[in-house]
């Protein structure tokens, strides 16, 4: 079973306290023979050193770089390692020196695990790290600067066409164009069959091409998409169709927001207008039917403020209900 990094952590803190108790050891004890010292030396070394290269490898083993030197490193241990056992066995017939050989070397091919396999790896990461850390950083600093570009140039160009334009089909292409330019620069929307931001946009959009207006959404927060949201996009559409359709306006508001306790969203003209009292007609069943009453029916709700000569207002609430 593999072990998790906190055991390994644990592990080395361990080896590493059985290390320095080698040391005290070996200064303040007799010293055994040749093969206890081998095998002691040994078996705490590994202890001090494993636990931190097999936490190195497990982070950073997948990296193809750090894997070769991985490889190298260990590869250079045994051979320091095996290679000073058996100059301390050919010098066993000098016990003076065949001791302090054979655990020099395994020390030392400690030391070089522990540099080449955990030090060096994480410096490596690090600056690796660092240095992605830069490149994004400068990455999103070009496009800031491209986006400003493009915001003070194309996009104002595209807004004055829009207003100047005497062809619909002029203004529906400058629309379009605007539309796929913000979404390039500031970031694509998700799938509108499946967030509550991106139905109001794409509502927005259809609206705007289907009656040549402009609607200036602003939309706060988001929510996935259930029959209570589909509710209050259904409304909003029927309100900027309405909008469109009688206030007599190039432009149309909406703000939209998503908070912990309800759907809110407001549609705002400041056209035509209408008294409240005659909407009710055989021509105006949108209000009463796809709109407050689509609101009750997911437990919403609708308030609609209008006047002759002082445009519409559309309210709808939805509560959410999370729990």
């Amino acid at each position: 079973m593999r072990m998790g990094s906190r055991g390994l952590v644990v592990l080395g803190c361990l080896g590493l306290l059985g290390f320095g108790g080698l040391l005290w050891a070996i200064s303040h004890t007799p010293r055994p023979g040749l093969p206890a010292v081998v095998a002691i030396v040994l078996v705490v070394v590994t202890a001090a050193v494993g636990p931190w290269v097999a936490l190195v490898h497990a982070r950073l083993g997948d990296d193809p770089e750090v894997r070769g030197l991985f490889r190298g490193v260990l590869v250079a241990a045994v051979v320091i390692a095996v290679g000073g056992v058996a100059a301390a066995v050919a010098l066993s017939y000098q016990e003076r020196l065949a001791s302090p050989a054979a655990m020099l070397s395994v020390m030392a091919a400690g030391g070089v695990a522990l540099v080449g396999a955990v030090v060096f790896p994480w410096l490596f990461l690090t600056t690796r790290m660092l240095a992605r850390e830069r490149a994004a950083r400068a990455r999103a600093e070009e496009r800031a600067d491209l986006a400003a570009h493009l915001h003070d140039s194309v996009l104002q160009s595209l807004t004055l066409i829009q207003k100047q334009a005497d062809s619909t089909e002029v203004r529906k292409l400058a629309r379009s164009t605007e539309r796929d330019l913000r979404s390039w620069l500031y970031g694509r929307q998700p799938v509108a069959g499946n967030d509550f931001s991106a139905a109001v946009t794409a509502t927005a959009e259809v609206v705007e091409d289907a009656f040549d207006v402009v609607v200036e959404l602003v939309s706060v927060g988001t929510c996935a998409m259930d029959t209570r949201s589909r509710a209050v996009v259904g409304a909003m559409r029927e309100a900027l169709t309405n909008a469109a359709k009688h206030g007599g306006v190039r432009r149309v508001s909406v703000f939209a927001e998503v908070s912990e306790a309800e759907v809110f969203a407001l549609v705002r003209d400041r056209g035509r207008g209408f008294d409240p009292a005659t909407r009710c007609g055989a021509d105006r069943r949108g209000i009463p039917d796809s709109i407050e009453r689509r609101m009750r029916h997911e437990g919403g709700a609708a308030v609609i403020r209008s006047a002759p000569g002082e445009g519409t207002e559309v309210e709808l609430r939805m509560p959410l209900g999370r729990g």
